[in-house]
């Protein structure tokens, strides 16, 4: 078996179904989602009726995957990461409205200015979503060689749509993961492991603000302590430096249980809900990049919406990306 490839799979397959099942409980508060499901949700479900993706089946994914994908088939069609071949196909879905589900508005705005040829910055369009830098998980596996490449094209491709500083960090730290995952860096059962792989993601970081984040995330791996703590402390919204670190610990606190860390990232609502498509997406390719597409139950990959393309994706974007290798 050839274990890179297999976490090429891990990675996109990991992210949807996160996405997948993540959905149906974002914005949902703990309690009603108790009340709704009976516990906790471990499985394709249909949308509890207070979630944006209310409507949609279980086993579908949201337009935060479907961002992903596009930038997937871009660089798999330009066999490179190609900005205007990307923005492109972003216009294409931007206009196809019928496909949509439940868009982040500050996306379709910039899209539709970038569309027209305006910098979204000057009309204010910034955004500091997660959803901004969900794509970067494509541009580390591009670059899983390199962290540092895969940081810088990973800022380039989010600054795309979501113009700030909490993007560009984010995007960067996420690129840089993603690299280090599949480079197998680091020993991540060790806790000295885990300290030094997050240090080694806060080079990326120009904002020092951002950087005490992913000090708390240090602290509480320390304290061991358990989700609803780190959703007290962290934070589970969609703001860059909440989804983000809350995925890094949900992760690495839960390194020797690889699904349970996956369950535990869908499930990251609190008393006010969550960003938890997005956090489960994260968490997704993390453990998928990391312990390959095999952790992952084969009746939800198989069930998956789309799961043949990713898997075919996948296969294309490492045989890529290793050709290039050895150009080198």
């Amino acid at each position: 078996m050839n274990i890179l490839r297999e976490r090429f799979k891990g990675v996109l397959l990991g992210g949807a179904l996160g996405d997948a099942i993540g959905k149906c409980v974002e914005d949902v508060v703990q309690e009603e989602v108790q009340e709704f499901y009976g516990g906790r949700v471990e499985g394709f479900v249909p949308p509890h009726p207070s979630s944006p993706a209310q409507g949609q089946l279980p086993e579908e994914t949201s337009d935060e995957t479907t961002v992903v994908r596009l930038l997937l088939e871009s660089v798999v069609s330009k066999k490179a990461i190609d900005v205007r071949d990307f923005l492109n196909r972003l216009i294409l879905w931007y206009e196809d409205e019928v496909s949509h589900r439940y868009p982040d508005p500050s996306l379709l705005t910039a899209v539709d200015l970038l569309a027209r040829g305006i910098n979204p910055s000057t009309h204010g369009v910034r955004g500091s979503s997660v959803e901004g830098i969900l794509r970067s998980v494509v541009v580390g596996l591009f670059h899983y060689y390199n962290p540092k490449l895969a940081a810088e094209g990973s800022r380039v491709v989010s600054l795309l749509t979501h113009r700030s500083q909490a993007v560009s960090d984010g995007a960067a730290v996420l690129g840089a993961a993603i690299s280090y995952l599949l480079l197998d860096e680091f020993e991540l059962r060790d806790m000295n492991e885990r300290i030094r792989f997050l240090n080694s993601l806060k080079r990326f970081i120009e904002d020092k603000r951002f950087s005490r984040t992913i000090d708390l995330v240090q602290e509480l791996l320390y304290e061991g302590a358990d989700l609803d703590m780190a959703v007290r402390n962290i934070g589970n919204g969609s703001f860059v430096f909440e989804a983000l670190p809350l995925a890094l610990f949900i992760f690495l606190s839960q390194i020797d249980a690889p699904l349970e860390a996956f369950w535990s990232g869908v499930n990251s609502y609190g008393s006010f809900g969550g960003d938890t498509d997005a956090i489960g997406f994260l968490v997704g390719s993390f453990v998928g990049g990391y312990f390959g597409q095999g952790v992952f139950p084969s009746h939800l990959t198989s069930a998956l919406e789309g799961a043949a393309r990713y898997e075919e994706l996948a296969e294309k974007l490492y045989d890529i990306t290793e050709n290039m290798i050895i150009r080198r």
